[in-house]
């Protein structure tokens, strides 16, 4: 496989963990940054060696890139990628896929127009945990499923939403706990699934000086039948590690902090499954990532790029879970179940 032309846009923590990924897939060739504080984007580029482009534009004129990852805050991706998929440039987009599913799903018509491809970053289907766990449920071994909970309990300082002006904003975050930290979760309990029918929702700020959410909830109902509950938050001190339970009929299996915790399923030794701590999605009371996951992610994806095919998480797969945080949020507000 050729090495394939990658270049970013935004230099944040998040940027330095794609960046991190990036020079350890040798199919990968980092061909530049670009953020929209140039001190910022120069800082970013002598700490991790990278090259720099003047402007987005020129960026997207660069004929080494075929590909664009978008790391830039959440109600930019949309717009950001929109102008990548006119340059002809395969996308990459962190989650959320954006705040907005009209913006987010016209983004993956202009990409199925221009004969381009997408993906959207949920590095925690790419653990070995998560993995086992979905080819088990697809293979029916819980038999059938009554009850899948998902629970992300963080703790947030103030100084983290202080971090950033978007933090904690409507406009640019597009929410908070939910949005932003407990939707990985949220994908991944969706995946296992196979997608949510319904949704009833409530939120509220219950701990920190912000405009989202640092906590909500929602009672699910997936389009298997089962029901469930979501939780996430980023006022629970000290911060617990997430944790996704799945109830059937033949036994439960529990995923705690990416590793399977449980695995009580008849016919089956739970020590054939169960390990010792691997690794964590991040930290529960600080945003510290690992790049293991994306690297994984990455991997699959520019693979998928090479060969015209599609990745994991598409730009369909990626707006499933925005749709369902949004729903909760709309839920929230009007009082009402909300229909997916």
């Amino acid at each position: 496989m050729n090495q394939i032309g990658v270049a970013l846009v935004g230099c944040g923590m998040v940027a330095a963990v794609h960046i991190a990924a990036l020079k350890e897939i040798p199919a990968a060739k980092i061909c530049g940054v670009w953020n929209r504080t140039r001190e910022t984007m120069l800082e970013f580029a002598e700490k991790h060696g990278v090259n720099t482009y003047d402007s987005y534009e020129a960026m997207l004129s660069d004929p080494e890139v075929n590909t664009v990852i978008i790391t830039l805050p959440p109600a930019l991706h949309g717009d950001y990628g929109l102008q990548a998929a006119s340059a002809g440039k395969n996308i990459i987009v962190e989650k959320p896929i954006d705040i907005d599913p009209e913006k987010a799903d016209r983004l993956i018509q202009a990409c199925r127009k221009n004969n381009l491809k997408m993906a959207v970053i949920f590095q925690n289907r790419y653990t070995a945990a998560a993995q086992k766990v979905k080819n088990a449920l697809d293979q029916g071994v819980l038999g059938k499923i009554i009850l899948a909970d998902a629970y992300v309990k963080w703790y947030r300082s103030p100084e983290y939403y202080k971090s950033g002006a978007w933090r904690g904003t409507w406009e640019i975050e597009g929410g908070g706990a939910l949005i932003t930290q407990a939707i990985h979760t949220i994908d991944l309990i969706q995946w296992f699934m196979g997608g949510a029918h319904s949704v009833y929702g409530r939120i509220k700020t219950a701990f920190h000086k912000i405009k989202t959410e640092d906590l909500g909830l929602a009672i699910v109902e997936y389009k298997n039948g089962a029901l469930g509950v979501i939780e996430g938050s980023t006022a629970v001190v000290p911060g617990f590690k997430e944790r996704i339970e799945v109830h059937g009929e033949k036994g439960t299996i529990v995923l705690e902090g990416g590793n399977i915790k449980e695995w009580k399923v008849e016919g089956q030794r739970e020590s054939d499954f169960v390990a010792g701590e691997q690794i964590s999605f991040g930290d529960t009371n600080s945003p510290a990532i690992s790049h293991v996951n994306h690297k994984a992610q990455l991997e699959e994806v520019l693979q998928a790029f090479f060969h015209n095919e599609e990745p994991l998480v598409n730009g369909e797969e990626g707006l499933k879970s925005l749709q369902i945080v949004k729903a909760i949020y709309t839920s929230s507000q009007s009082g009402q179940k909300i229909l997916l």
